[in-house]
């Protein structure tokens, strides 16, 4: 089965009606300024920030609403989880920060027709 990837046991990819369209990784240098009131800000290196992941994408019908679901379920447990991508690379372990949803032709039933989706996700290091 293809998979564009797995977090925890949860996974990404069109065979599961559930796949992301963009992925947005933000890593950080460590580099802050110190104000300096006679010259320019001088450049100190204070350690680098944990990464960041922000996956985004459109679901539709109950699928993508039973999908969005177990994130929030993932979420719910309050524990890193690994992630791994589809040509098998360990990520190291991800905590859930936000699962955003945005609903859009909802029907009768309360069963929206395309939701659109973010997951932010922020490394976990506990060294």
């Amino acid at each position: 089965m293809r998979q564009q990837m797995v977090l925890g046991d949860f996974i990404f990819g069109l065979s599961r009606g559930f796949a992301y369209a963009s992925l947005v990784r933000n890593s950080d240098g460590g580099w802050s300024d110190l104000a300096i009131i006679a010259s320019k800000p001088q450049s100190r290196q204070s350690g680098q920030k944990l990464e960041k992941l922000t996956f985004s994408g459109k679901a539709m019908y109950g699928v993508g609403m039973q999908r969005l679901d177990e994130l929030r379920a993932l979420q719910g447990l309050r524990t890193p989880l690994p992630l791994v991508d589809g040509i098998g690379r360990n990520w190291g372990l991800w905590r859930i920060n936000s699962v955003k949803e945005t609903q859009s032709n909802v029907i009768d039933d309360g069963t929206a027709m395309l939701m659109t989706w973010t997951l932010e996700l922020e490394e976990f290091v506990n060294a």
